[in-house]
Order: C-alpha cells, then sequence, then structure tokens
C-alpha cells in the first residue's frame, strides 16, 4: 500500500513493446510512471527531476543503462537503480552493483519478479529517508529539553518549572539520582531570558572554595557570600 504521494519510477527502454509492458504493470501498482524509449531521453529526464527509482535497459545506443545508472547516482544520490538486459554476464551485474545498482534483472523475466524487485528497492529508500528524518530530528533535539509525559506531577512541575524561568531568583533542583533534574535545569535555562546564551554545568564537588569562586568569575558570575554556620551548644 502506498503512500498518498506515489513513488515516482523512471522506465527507459529503446524496445517500444518492453516500455508499454513494464509502464502498465508498474501503473497497476501505483506508482507514478516517466517513460523514454532511448538513454538520451532518459537522461534528459533525469537531468529535469528527481525519480524514487529508475528501471533502466542495459543495451541502448548512444547512452546505455550504465551510463544512465551512472548518471542517476550523480544527480540523485538517494535514488534507486535497477538493469534489466538480455545479455546478462557476471561482469556487467557486479559492475552494475559496485556503481549502485540495487538489482540486475536477466531477460527474460516475470512481471511478478520485477514487483518484487521493484517494490524491494523502494521500502529500502523509505526506511533510508525515515532514518535520514529520524537522525535530524534527534539532532534538533540535541541540547534541548525535552519532557514527554502525562504524570499530573510533572505537568505541575513543568508548569511551576514555566512561571520561575522568566524570573532571576536562584533555583535549587533536588531529588534523587536518575531523575531528571539536569533535564529539569535545561527545561528552565530553555524558558529564561537568557536562552541564547550558553548553559554551563560545574561540578562543584571538585572545587574547592578559591577554585570554585575564581570559575563563576570566569563565567562572568559573582558567588554570593558563603553562608556562616551557627550551632547551639
Amino acid at each position: 500500500m502506498h503512500m498518498n504521494k506515489p513513488d515516482r519510477i523512471l522506465i527507459v527502454d529503446d524496445e517500444e513493446i518492453a516500455v508499454r509492458n513494464l509502464s502498465h504493470v508498474m501503473t497497476a501498482e501505483g506508482y507514478e510512471v516517466t517513460t523514454a524509449q532511448s538513454g538520451s531521453e532518459g537522461l534528459t529526464l533525469l537531468e529535469s527531476r528527481p525519480f524514487d527509482l529508475l528501471l533502466t535497459d542495459l543495451r541502448m545506443e548512444k547512452i546505455n543503462g550504465m551510463a544512465l545508472l551512472k548518471a542517476c547516482k550523480e544527480l540523485h544520490p538517494d535514488s534507486e537503480v535497477i538493469v534489466i538486459t538480455g545479455y546478462a554476464t557476471t561482469e556487467t551485474a557486479v559492475s552494475a552493483m559496485k556503481l549502485g545498482a540495487f538489482h540486475y534483472i536477466a531477460k527474460p523475466f516475470h512481471f511478478d519478479e520485477v514487483r518484487k524487485v521493484v517494490a524491494e528497492a523502494l521500502e529500502k529508500l523509505r526506511l533510508r529517508r525515515e532514518n535520514q528524518r529520524l537522525r535530524a530530528e534527534i539532532a534538533s533535539y540535541r541540547g534541548k529539553a525535552k519532557f514527554i509525559t502525562q504524570d499530573p506531577a510533572t505537568l505541575r512541575l513543568l508548569d511551576l518549572a514555566r512561571q520561575i524561568a522568566p524570573t532571576d531568583c536562584n533555583v535549587l533542583v533536588t531529588g534523587d539520582s536518575g531523575t531528571g533534574k539536569e533535564l529539569l535545569v535545561q527545561f528552565l535555562h530553555r524558558h529564561s531570558g537568557r536562552h541564547n546564551g550558553p548553559l554551563v554545568a560545574v561540578n562543584c564537588g571538585a572545587f574547592n572554595k578559591e577554585l570554585f569562586a575564581n570559575e563563576l568569575s570566569a563565567m562572568g558570575a559573582k558567588p554570593s557570600p558563603a553562608p556562616q554556620a551557627r550551632a547551639r551548644a
């Protein structure tokens, strides 16, 4: 079952009947099909717009299937290519794979075989694009506080954080290890007036009083006077 926007397939073969039959089968599968009856025409189409899949014959005059395969990968690296030929040899199959072909189909072939290989190539393309999308989404979240929750207590905490963030008051966040204190601090920073500046984390336990004061000074902060301890006998 295809998405609302059908996959775009370019079929290139210098045999009219081959183009017509493949076009009929691929259109029946729900793909958006464009055809060309020469390598030159196929190259012109590749240069004009991208296709999700190139289905090309190997032996054609002037510009053959290998040249189209190479051009397709240079113009549209994301596209998949399937080479079809009546002159199948191990050497040409290996050459096609080295140039980035998804599959190599020998004539005569069954249309069920073509349907299967085309579906597999397009599935590979979809998975690769989905992976790229997820990677980009993850990269966009890097360094940002993201809470996904329906817990009423957590939602109340986040609402409180939104109210506190725009103020200049000091905030002490406490909690057990692994409960998300750092994530909450990132959330506060993101909603504060200083969100365009850096958020600097300092391990206070690694400094003595003098080094800690120097570290704060280097960041442009003024440490508050240390509270005096009081005890009763």
